[in-house]
């Protein structure tokens, strides 16, 4: 029996250490709060925010840096334009109004912005109607650095490579977490308020552009104590480079028309079209957006290279080659408006210093996961429907609906992150910790069913997972396969806990990961199967066609039978 060898108290507990857990943590502390930072990796060097996936992050301020026409009235259009009915427009009023300040927070404390001469470099980013997307180079470990170091600065207390696996809840309201450290120690974290920013579950495919400690674990752990979950169904994925490097592919860059072809260097885009319709019309609407959508005929490209893998077409690395031999480059550069006219020199040099000549060099693609749009559902304070449990950044709902603006994750991480940062606050003025006696009971409940110590190594059971994954609920969906999917699950449920070889404390928190990568893969097939149309990032092959029937919300809840209910979240 495994036994708890410390307690910590605190006023706000943070889970998580990215862009949201970062600015909650600096919000929390000058109101007065005691903050404490549990992370499952290092401070500053892992999670989402961290972890760079392309040349820039884009960052959106309806600022009208180079639209003057441009405001955050155009920029809620955009954003629920793209949501198709799926966000809480309560809550995207907030982000488009709190946009502007969030810039200014990170430039005060040093984070940079590329600048075009004497103004901002913006560009015009996935479904947005004007460019908006303010420039940081180097992704968003800009922004990790410069708060982590104004935190550092601030002494804000930090426990590294700590887990959470559960929270504690009673009566509706959270009181902390239970967490495993390093050497596979149990321990009780009490607080008046609790903030997960713990990213999103990328890790449940094979192939994704996430590192390997984003699994889910805040949707996992929520969903257990009671939280509602929200949009789990709508996911991001596109192209990105999988050799010889991970790098998400932008979308500016549909419009050097790349060549595609499959393992045996055949062109065959066109073999998956429907009648009438030609690469370059798809590759046209493609540059329009980097995540897949079933809302234009751009969805052509994911899933011509999808299916082309599950066929065998693929490398065996699992992608299709690209290359831009052939293009007029003199041509496509020569009007300064274009997009990938602007971002072509940073892009270009990216590559070339990892050893990619994007003039010459082929490449491999294929679709990857990225960031799920849904997640706990909360309110204008970031907090869930359980009191006191607060969310901010990929993990939290609303906002955003069935597609996302490119560059708004990173703005939603700052607004919302703030907001949670001042509402556990306040909340930790108000209440005092409540004892509750054997609180460690249902913790050692839960632990006590990863007690395998069978053959199946956890590496193959996670692979197995992702693979299925990859297959039944990545882009290409339907009844068939999201059914199989969620036998899958319960199948390599069934192998972690009777099975599998956990030995070391190590060996522990991979199976805590794998166990939190089912709960959110079953999850996302249940609001998945539930969701009879094709809208947005999520596509049903079997139901091709947008219903006006389901604009509405799914909102999973555990204790409801079937373990959802639909609404619209602006009547919440």
């Amino acid at each position: 029996m495994r036994s708890v060898y410390r307690e910590v108290s605190t006023d706000i507990l943070i889970v998580g250490s990215g862009g949201a857990a970062l600015r909650a943590a600096l919000e929390a502390d000058a109101r007065g709060a005691d903050v404490l930072m549990a992370i499952k990796g290092e401070f500053q060097k892992s999670g989402a925010s961290y972890h760079s996936v392309a040349e820039v992050g884009a960052f959106n301020v309806p600022d009208g840096a180079s639209d003057p026409d441009d405001n955050p009235e155009v920029y809620l259009a955009d954003i629920l334009r793209a949501a198709q009915d799926m966000a809480d427009p309560r809550l995207s009023a907030i982000l488009a109004e709190e946009a502007g300040e969030a810039l200014r927070y990170l430039e005060e404390r040093g984070v940079p912005f590329e600048r075009d001469e004497t103004a901002y470099l913006v560009y015009q980013a996935c479904f947005s109607s004007k460019p908006r997307s303010h420039v940081i180079p180097n992704h968003f470990k800009p922004i990790v650095h410069a708060l982590g170091a104004e935190a550092t600065r601030r002494n804000i207390k930090v426990i590294d490579r700590l887990m959470i696996t559960n929270l504690i809840v009673r009566d509706g309201q959270c009181l902390g977490a239970y967490a495993i450290d390093h050497a596979g120690r149990s321990v009780v974290l009490r607080a008046k308020a609790t903030i997960l920013t713990t990213g999103g579950a990328s890790q449940l495919f094979e192939k994704n552009l996430y590192p390997s400690d984003i699994t889910g674990d805040g949707y996992a752990m929520a969903h257990r104590a009671g939280a509602h979950l929200v949009n789990m169904e709508f996911m991001q994925a596109g192209i990105s480079l999988v050799a010889p490097f991970v790098n998400l592919f932008g979308n500016y860059l549909w419009d050097a028309r790349p060549n595609i072809t499959d393992r045996d260097n055949r062109a065959f885009i066109q073999d998956y079209l429907p009648p009438g319709l030609s690469v370059g019309e798809v590759m046209l609407q493609k540059q329009r957006h980097f995540p897949f959508s079933a809302s234009d005929i751009s969805r052509y490209i994911e899933i011509s290279i999808q299916k082309a893998i599950n066929a065998g077409r693929g490398t065996d690395l699992g992608g299709v080659y690209l290359d831009f031999v052939g293009r007029d480059f003199e041509q496509i550069l020569g009007d300064k408006n274009r997009s990938i006219a602007k971002m072509w020199p940073l892009t270009y040099e990216w590559h070339r210093k990892r050893g990619v000549d994007l003039y010459r060099d082929r490449v491999q693609i294929a679709c990857s996961a990225h960031a799920i749009n849904g997640g706990l559902r909360i309110d204008a304070n970031a907090q869930s429907n359980i009191e006191g449990l607060y969310a901010a950044g990929e993990v939290a709902a609303g906002p955003h609906g069935a597609d996302r603006l490119g560059g708004n994750m990173s703005v939603t991480c700052q607004v919302f992150g703030r907001r949670a940062g001042k509402a556990a606050a306040e909340r930790a003025v108000q209440v005092d910790h409540l004892q509750v006696a054997d609180v460690f009971a249902e913790e050692r409940a839960f632990l006590d069913q990863f007690r395998a110590n069978g053959e199946h190594k956890l590496e193959a059971l996670k692979r197995e997972l992702q693979r299925s994954a990859n297959r039944s609920l990545l882009i290409i969906r339907d009844e068939a396969g999201l059914t199989h999917f969620k036998r899958s699950c319960e199948e390599a449920r069934a192998v972690l806990f009777a099975q599998a070889s956990i030995v070391t404390p190590q060996d522990l928190i991979k199976a805590l990961e794998i166990n939190n990568l089912i709960d959110v893969g079953l999850m996302m097939a249940t609001a998945a199967l539930a969701r009879k149309e094709s809208r947005g990032s999520h596509y049903r092959e079997d139901h091709p066609e947008r219903d006006i029937q389901y604009a509405r919300n799914i909102i999973l809840d555990r204790s409801r039978p079937g373990g959802y209910f639909m609404a619209r979240l602006c009547e919440l």
